[in-house]
């Protein structure tokens, strides 16, 4: 496996899970259960660097900066 899969699949994974916080996040935001607890502390260093790039963006501008980091990162590397 090459340096770029690699990268292209880590940060697909952490693209689904972003996307997978965001919808389980209109059905609970209790931290207590235990999916979205799951993904909750998967995600919340995700959303702690991007908030410092977006202060006022949501879940789609990460889910858009990490697309566009993908897409960048498997066609320059």
């Amino acid at each position: 496996m090459t340096f770029k899969i690699f990268i292209n699949y880590t940060l697909s994974f952490i693209m689904w899970l972003v996307i997978g916080r965001a919808i389980l996040s209109l059905f609970t935001k209790d931290p207590g259960n235990p999916v979205y607890g799951i993904f909750l502390k998967a995600t919340e260093p995700i959303y702690k660097v991007t908030r410092k790039i977006f202060p006022k963006g949501t879940t789609i501008f990460i889910i858009i900066f990490i697309v566009i980091v993908r897409i960048l990162v498997v066609k320059y590397l």
